[in-house]
């Protein structure tokens, strides 16, 4: 099998990775999935007009681990290929060099996870040497990799990561008994913590869980990840939604919806920028968020006491609660606010939409403008079932 025959089946098996943004010199960037054609890379644009796709390749489709949900699972038939660190990085140079852009490089557990996280980290090193490539690297280790393959990645990549999968080792042992959750997996990304905060890994730590694989709650799930930000300093928490795929002893089971990351990743918005704490959101009967409404509206209408809110004398904090409000329309209220009094909505219109959006949850020198359709349309549409799309892959 040819190089060219090993990335036709490694880089579509990388669209699994659930991570979707990334730092560069302290600047936050959206990265697109890149493909391996011809013009093999197209993205979108930052406000500076430079284009940051990231592209994904699997080292290795062959595993050794047999996880229920995988489609790599050792007892899988699907194409398996393997490259060498010259192969990969040889392949990657080019397109990485032309395109200015990023790479992430993953792998499945082929021999060892020593021998496997040795090979993402060797194809690095050629990548920084052989190739004098200086842009972006996020390399994703294997659990149970040692502590001196993850300082040999600390020391090349800008990003590293190791995913948890799941929230426990209880929900471990329910999904695959044969990886210790504490060992394999927590205590490898405290060696990343510690590695991070000693300097060496400028873009911090992410992790990714398989949302629904093993039965956890979405409370459980932001309970974990509060912990993991606090604890183990992990920038970024993806969420992969599980699908449910022929060929594996999950096959049968229920494949989770998108737009439960899509709740999960709005969640953990708020912890990371809104002030909420994990306890705080609202959660159903089963510790479920709401799939109708995005968790902040789902907590305004578990506490509709608090509302409406004085738009001319809220602190800032309490501003970022209203549904509808983000972070830079609050800095926006709060300057208008120092220039008078503000007692209608037209005085708040350099929100744009949002001025619509929150007039159901403030009032303006205490008079209300708002007509309450907001949360009566809410609560009208908890009751109606969620349509997922459809989704090329």
């Amino acid at each position: 099998m040819d190089v060219a025959e090993k990335l036709a089946i490694l880089a579509p098996a990388a669209h699994y990775e659930a991570c979707d943004t990334h730092a560069v010199a302290g600047r936050r960037y959206q990265s697109t999935k890149a493909h391996w054609s011809e013009n093999a890379l197209s993205a979108e644009a930052d406000a500076k007009g430079v284009r940051r796709p990231v592209m994904r390749l699997l080292l290795s489709a062959e595993c050794v681990h047999n996880c229920p949900y995988c489609p790599l699972r050792a007892g899988g038939d699907v194409p398996r290929a393997t490259l060498t660190p010259d192969e990969a990085a040889a392949a990657v140079a080019p397109q990485l060099q032309r395109h200015n852009a990023g790479l992430l490089l993953s792998t499945a557990v082929v021999g060892s996870a020593d021998e496997s996280g040795s090979s993402v980290v060797e194809s690095a090193q050629i990548l920084r040497s052989r190739y004098a490539y200086r842009g972006y690297l996020h390399l994703k280790l294997p659990p149970g990799v040692s502590h001196a393959v993850v300082e040999a990645a600390a020391r090349v990549s800008d990003r590293m990561s190791l995913n948890i999968e799941v929230p426990s080792a209880a929900r471990q042992a329910v999904l695959d008994p044969s990886r210790d959750w504490r060992s394999d997996v927590i205590l490898r990304l405290r060696w990343m913590r510690d590695l991070y905060q000693a300097g060496l890994i400028k873009s911090g730590i992410a992790t990714q869980f398989v949302v629904g694989a093993a039965g956890e709650s979405d409370q459980e799930l932001i309970t974990a990840t509060a912990w993991l930000r606090k604890e183990l300093a992990v920038g970024r928490v993806y969420y992969g939604a599980f699908k449910a795929l022929a060929g594996t002893p999950m096959a049968n089971a229920r494949s989770t919806p998108q737009v439960r990351t899509q709740r999960l990743l709005q969640a953990d918005w708020l912890l990371r920028h809104y002030g909420f704490a994990a306890e705080e959101l609202a959660f159903d009967g089963q510790a479920n968020l709401s799939l109708a409404h995005d968790p902040k509206l789902a907590w305004a209408l578990h506490h509709p006491e608090l509302f409406p809110i004085e738009i001319n004398r809220a602190p800032a904090e309490q501003l970022l609660r209203i549904p509808g409000l983000g972070p830079l329309g609050v800095k926006r209220i709060l300057r208008l606010r120092t220039l008078g009094m503000l007692r209608e909505p037209a005085h708040i219109a350099v929100l744009g939409a949002a001025t619509q959006r929150i007039i159901d949850f403030v009032t303006f020198d205490g008079r209300f403008f708002g007509t309450g359709r907001t949360m009566q349309i809410a609560r009208r549409n908890a009751n109606k079932p969620i349509v997922e799309q459809l989704t090329l892959f």
